[in-house]
C-alpha cells in the first residue's frame, strides 16, 4: 500500500536491511526481562495493551485520519526532520519504551529504534518529496527474539539483532529450506505462504519471514535470514491457500484455493469460533455478485469474508478485519455526509425525471395542406411523399415555404429550380425538409420529412 506517494510500511526485507544498520552485530534483544514480559508470540490484544499505533498522539498539523493501524503509521506533516523524529521519540519514551543504540539523526532523515517488553519498534522521518512535509514512520516488528528461532546445528551466526538474523550453512538451499521449515514449524509456527526465496509463517499475531537463498558473498554457502513484523488483525488461512498475500495498512489477507465456497466457510465458522468469532447468518450471502459472510466478535469488530465466481478452477478469497472504531468512524461519516448525499440524490432524480419527460413528451405537431391531384400517398408521422402532374412541383414546394414561414419557421437554406429543389426549415428544437424531383417525362414526386415533429395532412 502507498501513502501520499510512499510506502505505508516497508516490507520485511526492507524493515531488515534498515534494522542492520541502526544495530551493530550481534548487539542481541535490548527490551529487559521485565516480569511484565509477553511469553511468546503476542496477540494483538496483547500488543495493543504495550502500543496501539491507532491511539498513539499525533504532531499538530497532522492529518485528521492518517491511514494507521495497531502496527504501523505513517503521516506526512509540515515540519523539520529533528523535530518529527523528536517528537515520537518523547511520546515513545514517556510511554516507557526505551531507545536503543545506533539511532541516526540528521537535517535530511532520522531513524531509530526502540524496545519495550520484548516489543521492538522502528521510527524514521524523512522529507515526503512535498515542499516542506516530513514523512514519519512507526513500525512494530513485534515481540519475537529472534536470535532464539531454531537454525541448523552448522548454521553460523553472520549477523543477529533486534530485527533481523542472518546465518549461514554449507548445506544446499533446497535441503536447508525443508530443514529450516520442519524446524519452524515444531515452534509451533503455520504456514502463511511465500513470495521468492522467502516462506512466511504465523502465530498469534507476529508474521514471521524466512528468507533462505544462495549467499555468493559468503562463498557460495547457504543463507538464512529472519525478521517479523506485528500484525494488526490475527487473520488465519486455510493450510493448502495458495498465493497468499497479507497487507497490514487494511488488514486484509487474501488467497486463492481450489476447495468450494462452503468449504471456506466452514473453514472459517471453525477457525473463527476460537477466537470469539460468530457468523451473523450461517450461510453466505450475495453482495455485489460476492458470496459474502460477515463475522462480529463481543468487542463489535467485524470481518468480512468475500469470495467472487471462480475463475481457473480456483476460488480467490478475502478477508478483511474492521474494527468497532473504525466502523463507528464509518458510521459517523456516512451520517454526517446523509444530507448532502439525500440533497444530490434529489437534484439528480429531478433532473432525471426532467430529462425523462422531455425525451418523452409528445412531439408538436405540424398541420400540412396537401394539393389537390395528388396520387400514391404514404404518410407516416414523421413524412409524407406523393406524385402529381408533371411541371407542378416546384409550386407545391412553394406554398408549403411560404406556409412555414408564415408559421414561424426559420428557413436554413433553399435550392428550388424547375426539376428539383430542396428547403430546409427549423422551429426550436424542431426541423422540416422539402424536396421534390419533376424531370417532365414523368410524375412529379414531393417528399415532406420531419424530425422532432408529428405531420397532420388535410386536404383543400
Amino acid at each position: 500500500m502507498r501513502l501520499s506517494g510512499v510506502c505505508f510500511s516497508t516490507t520485511l526485507l526492507s524493515c531488515s536491511l534498515v534494522c542492520a544498520l541502526l544495530c551493530i552485530s550481534g548487539c542481541g534483544r535490548h527490551s529487559g526481562t521485565s516480569d511484565d514480559t509477553i511469553k511468546g508470540p503476542a496477540t494483538v490484544e496483547q500488543a495493543s495493551r504495550v502500543l496501539d499505533l491507532t491511539t498513539f498522539p499525533l504532531m499538530d498539523g497532522a492529518p485528521a485520519n492518517p491511514q494507521r493501524t495497531v502496527a504501523n503509521l505513517s503521516y506526512s506533516v509540515a515540519s523539520n526532520v529533528k523535530t518529527v523524529f523528536g517528537f515520537q521519540k518523547k511520546k515513545l519514551v514517556e510511554k516507557g519504551w526505551r531507545e536503543l543504540p545506533n539511532t541516526s539523526v540528521t537535517d535530511q532523515s532520522a531513524s531509530g529504534m526502540f524496545a519495550r517488553n520484548g516489543f521492538i519498534i522502528s521510527v524514521s522521518a524523512f522529507p515526503s518529496g512535498e515542499s516542506g512535509k516530513v514523512l514519519v514512520t512507526l513500525h512494530n516488528f513485534g515481540n519475537v527474539n529472534l536470535a532464539k528461532l531454531p537454525v541448523p546445528r552448522e548454521s553460523k551466526a553472520v549477523y543477529v539483532g533486534d530485527a533481523t538474523a542472518m546465518y549461514v550453512t554449507s548445506a544446499s538451499v533446497e535441503s536447508t529450506a525443508a530443514t529450516m521449515s520442519k524446524l519452524i514449524m515444531a515452534e509451533g509456527w503455520q504456514p502463511y505462504g511465500t513470495a521468492g526465496d522467502s516462506s512466511y509463517f504465523k502465530q498469534n499475531a507476529i508474521r514471521l519471514s524466512m528468507t533462505v537463498s544462495s549467499a555468493p558473498a559468503q562463498g557460495g554457502k547457504t543463507m538464512i535470514s529472519f525478521a517479523s513484523e506485528l500484525m494488526s488483525a490475527d487473520l488465519p488461512a486455510p493450510e493448502k491457500a495458495e498465493e497468499l498475500q497479507y497487507s497490514d495498512s487494511t488488514k486484509e489477507l487474501s488467497f486463492a484455493t481450489t476447495g468450494d465456497e462452503n468449504a471456506v466457510a466452514d473453514y472459517y465458522k471453525k477457525a473463527l469460533a476460537q477466537a470469539g468469532w460468530q457468523p451473523t447468518l450461517d450461510k453466505t450471502v450475495k453482495i455485489d455478485d460476492n458470496d459474502t459472510m460477515i463475522f462480529r466478535n463481543p468487542e463489535k469488530d467485524m470481518l468480512t469474508l468475500s469470495m467472487p465466481p471462480a475463475s481457473d478452477g480456483k476460488i480467490r478469497v478475502s478477508l478483511q478485519h474492521q474494527s468497532a472504531a473504525e466502523i463507528a468512524e464509518l458510521e459517523r461519516q456516512i451520517k454526517a455526509m446523509a444530507p448532502t448525499l439525500r440533497k444530490e440524490a434529489q437534484a439528480r432524480e429531478a433532473r432525471e425525471a426532467a430529462e425523462f419527460a422531455e425525451a418523452h413528451k409528445p412531439f408538436p405537431k405540424v398541420e400540412v395542406t396537401l394539393p389537390d391531384g395528388i396520387t400514391d400517398v404514404e404518410q407516416t408521422k414523421d413524412e409524407i411523399k406523393f406524385k402529381i402532374g408533371n411541371g407542378k412541383a416546384k409550386a407545391v414546394a412553394e406554398a408549403w415555404r411560404k406556409q412555414f414561414r408564415e408559421s414561424g419557421w426559420k428557413e436554413n437554406a433553399a435550392v428550388v429550380q424547375a426539376m428539383a429543389g430542396s428547403i430546409a426549415l427549423s422551429k426550436e428544437k424542431q426541423s422540416l425538409t422539402i424536396s421534390y424531383t419533376d424531370t417532365g417525362m414523368m410524375p412529379a414526386e414531393i417528399r415532406l420529412s420531419a424530425m422532432g415533429a408529428e405531420l397532420e395532412s388535410s386536404t383543400r
